[in-house]
């Protein structure tokens, strides 16, 4: 028993460290013995007996943290079905960004944000993939819900529309945890309405002459 609790210990400690480590130096800037010092590690083998290697450390970085992140999200759209807002744009755009921005209150948040920017634009990790491989139920909920809300744009804007929705959501958390860590951030309510604002004006746009 005592073994196993530390594993689990070497584990976590192993994903804090790369965590805070990527947000700050990106993701091609940091090194296995980097990791493994930073966590405290005797083993310079251990992060590869946890997790294979550095691609998949990574991708479990971002799916334990957007595992919270999925639940406050499922718990905000479960209230819209009741409520009949499910096809809303703007407040579908609330449910999709408020969980991020809730996140970015709390320093581990904060990094994480800066840890996906990272992700998001490193050519080896297709982040709408991740999200998918991760079984997230709130990503088909809302892409369903957006395509039956937006359903007279041309199919073909709609899907390339809704792949850079998760980009942009990104960005707006990791520019909301920079105004947080500067101490020049609005109050969350109101960095939340201006972000859904932003994205729906985004979905909602006329597409350009000729697009689908």
């Amino acid at each position: 028993m005592g073994r196993e609790s530390t594993r689990r210990d070497t584990k976590a400690a192993l994903l804090r460290a790369a965590e805070r480590l990527f947000a700050e130096r990106g993701l091609g800037g940091v090194s296995v013995r980097d990791i493994t010092l930073a966590a405290g590690a005797r083993n310079q083998s251990a992060l590869h007996y946890h997790f294979g290697g550095m691609d998949e450390l990574i991708r479990e970085i971002f799916a334990h943290r957007y595992s919270q992140i999925e639940e406050r999200r499922l718990k905000r759209l479960a209230a819209m079905e009741v409520e009949g807002t499910g096809r809303d744009i703007g407040l579908l755009m609330e449910a999709a960004v408020a969980p991020l921005f809730e996140a970015c209150l709390e320093e581990d948040g904060r990094l994480y944000a800066r840890f996906c920017v990272q992700l998001t634009t490193d050519p080896r990790f297709d982040v709408v993939q991740l999200v998918r491989d991760t079984g997230m139920e709130s990503a088909n909920l809302m892409r369903e819900c957006i395509g039956e809300a937006l359903a007279d744009l041309p199919e073909a804007v709609l899907r390339t529309r809704q792949r850079l929705l998760f980009t942009i959501s990104i960005i707006l958390m990791a520019d909301f945890a920079r105004l947080i860590e500067a101490g020049t951030a609005p109050p969350i309510e109101m960095a939340t309405r201006e972000a859904a604002a932003t994205l729906a004006g985004f979905l909602q746009a006329r597409p350009p002459s000729g697009a689908g």
